[in-house]
């Protein structure tokens, strides 16, 4: 049987619409299901031990000069400084007289730091702690839990941290002679050229804190569907009736 015009033009749309959907069965996958990934994270216990050093600096102050230095504390990265004490030590080097002492010299000292100044004054001698400057604060225990997989605990505690772990002292030193220079006498004159100034000793006994830490790595169940029957990933256990 012969069939008719439109017949025949439905009959090659059903079979291009045939042909398209085949072509569509064999090209098309279905999307893989997301497997829940397992969460590493990991906690850091920082905690803080005290250290306490000391340095001398040591040197020559000279007549109508001024002595001028920086004291520069300065410790690795992650330390904490909290606390620097000054003591003075110095003896005249320089006197005469036997019951009593004639030509006595003094010598001034002065610490700066950041704004603030402490001046310590002294004749004949000096043995004694006359600076006490506060740094930083002390640092606290810290726990630090993470999921980064990149995390670096030795980093993370240097920048927190950075910059705490130095300081610049300005010192300014000057002594004056006992000697004087106004005078006829030959021996009190030569006593003037002789004394020329004192030694003097700087100790200096700083606080600092240096950070320990242990870590632990806890393994947290993903969350999502586990299958088709729709079952969860959960924290909890199961406890029920056998």
């Amino acid at each position: 049987m012969a069939l008719k015009r439109s017949d025949k033009l439905i009959a090659i749309v059903g079979v291009i619409i045939l042909i398209i959907a085949g072509i569509a069965i064999f090209f098309y996958s279905s999307p893989e299901e997301e497997v829940p990934k397992e969460v590493k994270e990991k906690t850091y216990t920082y905690t803080w031990v005290s250290n306490e050093e000391n340095m001398t600096f040591t040197d020559k102050a000279v007549k109508k000069q001024e002595y001028l230095a920086d004291i520069v504390i300065d410790l690795s990265e992650g330390k904490v400084l909290t606390a620097v004490n000054f003591w003075i030590k110095w003896t005249d080097d320089y006197t005469r007289g036997l019951l009593f002492r004639k030509g006595e010299d003094t010598l001034t000292v002065t610490l700066s730091y950041l704004g603030e100044e402490i001046t310590h004054k002294s004749t004949k001698r000096a043995d004694k702690s006359f600076a006490d400057f506060i740094i930083n604060d002390v640092p606290e225990e810290e726990v630090y839990t993470t999921e980064e997989e990149n995390f670096d605990p030795m980093v993370y505690m240097n920048e927190k941290y950075f910059g705490q772990n130095t300081a610049t002292f300005n010192l300014s030193v000057r002594v004056v002679t006992g000697e004087k220079l106004l005078t006829l006498r030959p021996l009190k004159f030569l006593n003037f050229l002789l004394d020329k100034g004192n030694k003097f000793n700087l100790i200096i006994t700083y606080e600092y804190y240096d950070f320990d830490y242990e870590e632990q790595e806890d393994n947290i169940p993903p969350t999502g569907n586990q299958g088709d029957n729709g079952d969860m990933y959960s924290h909890l256990t199961n406890t029920g009736f056998k």
